[in-house]
């Protein structure tokens, strides 16, 4: 009878332990995008914007939408920030779906700062060949080029000076790097964004046989991120 009783509680354990399994894994968070952006301020309080509004509506975690430790300003060292994203729990960069990162051209100045063309033109070519992709969203000459083309379509070669000078006078106001309100003050012209982006690749395609962004400038691929972020917002459940 006894070992009747011990087979009986075997059998039982086995049964229950898959769904024991299925209601762990059910409260697991899914892990959905994770970012590496060049700017310690400026890209990530405008990306943070997004993420917030789908932690709002409680369909994600915290876990689900995360950007890797800011540690370095340059393309590549951007890359390794993403490929070697560990959290406290021992996620990886290899365990969310959608892997970006954030780079400018931004050239080298006289007087400091930016980085080199091999730097940019590396990070671009190492993104392509990870074993899984990278996306990269990259802006030449620099992410606030992004934010202008809210305002009107732009297709003449500029710098990163400028690029902020034409911005202040669109928005009518001082740009502030740090400023985290960008978001909410460009939402209501963001497809007008997307659809001037669109025209400025496809432009830099029809002038060099391809897209070779270290050569097209303007132009910025952020609109992809943009886009994801908001099928992300209509779509998850």
């Amino acid at each position: 009878m006894a070992r009747r009783k011990d087979y009986n509680v075997r059998s039982a354990k086995r049964q229950i332990a898959p769904k024991l399994k299925r209601s762990e894994n059910r409260y697991q968070p899914r892990l959905l995008v994770l970012l590496a952006c060049e700017g310690k301020n400026t890209e990530r309080l405008y990306f943070d914007a997004f993420f917030a509004i789908l932690k709002e509506r409680k369909t994600i975690s915290s876990a689900s939408c995360v950007f890797a430790p800011h540690q370095h300003t340059n393309p590549t060292g951007v890359l390794n920030d993403l490929l070697n994203f560990k959290d406290s729990v021992g996620r990886t960069s290899n365990d969310y779906e959608h892997r970006w990162i954030v780079i400018d051209r931004d050239e080298e100045r006289h007087g400091g700062g930016g980085h080199t063309l091999e730097d940019f033109n590396a990070a671009i070519e190492r993104a392509a060949k990870c074993r899984r992709p990278v996306k990269v969203a990259w802006s030449n000459p620099s992410f606030e080029l992004w934010y202008l083309l809210h305002f009107h379509f732009h297709n003449t070669a500029i710098d990163r000076d400028q690029v902020i000078d034409r911005l202040e006078k669109a928005m009518a106001r001082a740009y502030d790097k740090s400023g985290n309100d960008m978001y909410s003050f460009l939402a209501g012209r963001t497809a007008e964004a997307v659809r001037n982006a669109r025209r400025l690749i496809e432009q830099a395609v029809e002038v060099n046989g391809k897209l070779i962004p270290a050569r097209a400038n303007p132009a910025t691929t952020v609109y992809e991120l943009v886009e994801l972020l908001q099928d992300l917002q209509e779509t998850v459940e």
